[in-house]
């Protein structure tokens, strides 16, 4: 019997821990100070500006040194609608081939690579650039030799918004003016645009 009374009054012990031991925690302290801020990290050096993108310009370049004839029309699938009304389309012709000589497209007198002169007027269709060359100062369609061509180079700089009572190319154009660029100086354009010569 003694040794049930003490495993009864051990039992008891037990249980009174545990339920003892089980109650509510007590409500939370006050908050302690803030730390010491740490010591500030050193600054990364600054990286190199990338070279001025050209995503809305682009150019292609045609090697006529073989066309002859009085009109040389050259397929050009970008030349959309959209294109045609809204972006600036510049033409520019080398002097013939291996000239670094590039004259503006159309041209009211163009002297070619073998010393003759023409007029060259240009055409532009959906997906077609033509060029035609005619006599100075007339009408007259002239024949021009294989010789006396080069690359033709095409530059479409797209409109990225409209200036209310100006198309996009004409926004284009203000801003080539504004910034000092002769639109007729091909080096000067191709410089503007980050295009390679």
């Amino acid at each position: 019997m003694k040794k049930t009374m003490k495993l009864f009054g051990l039992a008891i012990l037990v249980f009174s821990l545990l339920t003892t031991s089980c109650a509510k925690d007590g409500e939370d302290g006050a908050m302690g100070p803030a730390g010491i801020d740490g010591v500030d990290g050193t600054d990364g050096t600054n990286g190199v500006d990338g070279t001025n993108g050209n995503a809305n310009v682009n150019t292609y370049v045609f090697d006529l040194s073989s066309d002859s004839g009085n009109s040389i029309p050259v397929d050009l699938p970008e030349l959309t609608q959209e294109v045609i009304d809204n972006d600036l389309i510049i033409g520019y012709l080398q002097n013939g081939a291996g000239s670094s000589t590039y004259y503006p497209v159309p041209a009211s007198v163009w002297p070619n690579g073998t010393g003759g002169f023409y007029d060259i007027a240009v055409d532009i269709a959906i997906g077609k650039y033509w060029i035609h060359f005619y006599e100075v100062g007339t009408q007259t369609f002239m024949n021009v030799t294989s010789v006396e061509l080069g690359k033709l180079k095409i530059v479409i700089a797209e409109s990225t918004n409209t200036t209310t009572g100006k198309s996009g190319k004409e926004s284009i154009r203000q801003s080539l003016k504004s910034a000092g660029v002769d639109i007729n100086d091909y080096y000067a354009v191709m410089d503007y645009f980050g295009l390679d010569y």
